[in-house]
């Protein structure tokens, strides 16, 4: 089912460590609620960048946050980040372009994070935009 112009919510769910293991990574209400948010936000990152976005990681349930060793604080753990990459761009183009975008101030971030190794791109965001804190790095 579609949450979004671009987003399904099979995607906000999806984990192989989740599939590997069984976890069954299921939202609360609330962070259903994040989730849709996210989505909009989302929604304005692929519509900057033109192409679609192939989602590794949205939401983690407690168990599944801590199964890949996660932050205990982590945005996924709310439903509040994202982890993408496309075969239409690099995801180091993408890194650059969501940074190009912030500073035009089309597109608002609390993280954004570069994993080369890994190659893709995390996005954090908060529920209230004047606390974000627009950080971006690459990690490794």
């Amino acid at each position: 089912m579609k949450i979004s112009k671009y987003f399904d919510e099979k995607e906000t769910i999806v984990s192989a460590t989740g599939e590997r293991l069984k976890i069954k990574n299921i939202p609360s209400r609330d962070e259903k609620d994040n989730i849709l948010y996210t989505a909009s936000r989302m929604d304005l990152i692929r519509e900057y960048l033109g192409i679609p976005l192939i989602v590794l990681s949205w939401f983690r349930s407690e168990e599944l946050n801590t199964a890949v060793k996660g932050s205990k604080t982590s945005a996924h753990r709310f439903g509040l980040a994202v982890d993408v990459y496309s075969t239409k761009m690099s995801s180091k183009k993408i890194y650059d372009k969501i940074i190009e975008a912030q500073v035009k101030g089309i597109i608002q971030f609390d993280q954004l994070i570069y994993y080369p190794k890994q190659n893709f791109v995390h996005i954090g965001f908060k529920l209230n935009k004047d606390q974000e804190r627009k950080k971006y790095w690459i990690n490794g």
